[in-house]
Parts: structure tokens; C-alpha cells; sequence
């Protein structure tokens, strides 16, 4: 039984990162760490708004995140996903093949996608839906994040505390997704810090 507990950090990039392209699929990694059998996500590394395949480019992205990481003591550990198309909240094949490059170096890797309906302001549910690795697939954890459910294998997802939501949709009204920068970008101009983000986690911080 594990118990996977989301920060407003890593939630608020994420999101921001759907944000800032809604007419494009987003694609990121999430930065764990793991004791007693509890996985916290610690921050989210945004990837790609251009590219939705198994590619060069997201190897090379993977090996740097993975060197971040350990310089931070921390594991990549989950993979998500925001669909071009919002009523899409399927884990698509090419996502579940990423998906599955981070499961092969995490093996408590989660995939997660982006349901951004669960983005505006009114909505008081988080916008993220899990998929666990059972039997070699992918599995939705519907309403992994309600008090009370249970997801698949006895995991429980959590945000870590009810301000996580409230900063996140504040962040989306201030605009702030413009603080973000994915790999993309940096290929384009590499003095952007794609996976620091660091004026987007003050941001974040003082929220």
C-alpha cells in the first residue's frame, strides 16, 4: 500500500504548464521522493509542447531530469500528460509508452493526466487523474483524489493541503503560467531554466 501526497508545487506547474498552451498537448515529468512507503511530489519538470512521441529528444530530456533530480535527492517518479482536445482524460498510447520510460527507471512511476475542465475557478476538485502500472497496464484511478477512495493496489492520492487548489487557480488568474518554461523552449533559447523554473516557484511560494 503506498500513499502518493502531492505538493502545491509540483500541482501548480503542471497545470501552468497546461495553461500556457491549452490549444497543445503539454507533457512533463514529477519529481518524487519516497520513505516509508510514502511517495511525495516534490516539484514537476515541464517537457514538451510540441512533441507527443517516444523520440530522442524525450530521452535526452529524461536523462537530464533524472541528473537534476539526484542532485536534489530526488527521484523522477511520474509522468503527466494534458490533451490538446480537454475532453480527452484517456492516457493515450503514445503518453502510456512514456509513461513507460519512466516506469522502467521508477517502478512506482505514475502516469497522470490533466483533466483542465477541473482547472476553472469554480471547480473544487483536483485536475489530476492517476493511472498505475497493473499487470504491464495502465490503469485510471477514478476518483483517486475524493476523501475516502481508494485507488488501484491500495494507493490513496492526496494534495497535501487544501491551499493547493486555492494557489494553483490563483496562479491561472494572475497569469502566471508565462513563468514557465518546458524543454522546448530552452532548445530555443537556453538561458531559460526548464527545470528550476525558479521565478515560478517563488511565485508559487509567496502565493
Amino acid at each position: 500500500m503506498s500513499e502518493h501526497t502531492v505538493s502545491s508545487q509540483a500541482y501548480a506547474k503542471a497545470v501552468l504548464h497546461c495553461a500556457k498552451y491549452p490549444w497543445a498537448t503539454v507533457q512533463g515529468l514529477f519529481l518524487t521522493e519516497t520513505k516509508d512507503n510514502k511517495i511525495r511530489y516534490i516539484d514537476a519538470i515541464p517537457l514538451s509542447h510540441t512533441w507527443t512521441q517516444l523520440t530522442p529528444m524525450f530521452d535526452i530530456a529524461l536523462q537530464q531530469a533524472q541528473i537534476y533530480a539526484a542532485s536534489k535527492n530526488l527521484s523522477v517518479g511520474g509522468y503527466y500528460v494534458a490533451y490538446e482536445d480537454p475532453n480527452n482524460i484517456q492516457l493515450s498510447a503514445s503518453s502510456a509508452l512514456l509513461a513507460k520510460a519512466v516506469l522502467a527507471i521508477n517502478s512506482n512511476a505514475v502516469a497522470f493526466v490533466i483533466d483542465a475542465k477541473h482547472l476553472a475557478p469554480e471547480s473544487v476538485r483536483s485536475g489530476l487523474i492517476p493511472f498505475v502500472s497493473v499487470d504491464a497496464q495502465w490503469k485510471e484511478q477514478a476518483g483517486a483524489f475524493d476523501s475516502g477512495k481508494k485507488g488501484g493496489k491500495g494507493s490513496e492520492f492526496v494534495l497535501e493541503n487544501n491551499r493547493v487548489l486555492v494557489t494553483a487557480k490563483k496562479l491561472i488568474a494572475e497569469r502566471a503560467e508565462a513563468a514557465i518554461h518546458d524543454f522546448d523552449e530552452h532548445l530555443d533559447d537556453v538561458s531559460l531554466d526548464w527545470l528550476q523554473n525558479p521565478l515560478l516557484n517563488e511565485q508559487i511560494r509567496t502565493a
